[in-house]
């Protein structure tokens, strides 16, 4: 898998530009723009970083076709549709969710 085009799709599915996916990770514009046209290595720890703006793993971050193995179905829809939402819709979702245990 090609990281750079990763970043990319990810950045896309989340409709987030890089000078957003900046300003949330603190990986400099111009750190972040060598990264995305390959002419920089990335660390783990950027990596890192890169995978908490989108709230995913590394092992997510890796994983071919966006799959999750040993799901079921529906675990990986919440969990794509997860993928898609941003820090304070996940904040929301998890409320209903702990909501939802209480009844």
């Amino acid at each position: 898998m090609n990281v750079t085009e990763r970043i990319n799709k990810l950045c896309q599915q989340h409709h987030l530009s890089k000078y957003k996916l900046s300003q949330i990770t603190g990986i400099s514009q111009s750190a972040l723009s060598k990264m995305t046209k390959q002419q920089a290595n990335l660390s783990l720890d950027t990596i890192q970083r890169i995978c908490g703006a989108f709230g995913i793993s590394v092992a997510q971050f890796f994983s071919e076709a966006d799959e999750y193995p040993d799901l079921t179905v529906e675990q990986k829809q919440l969990l794509h549709t997860w993928s898609l939402l941003d820090a304070k819709r996940r904040d929301y979702a998890l409320l209903l969710i702990e909501k939802l245990l209480d009844l």
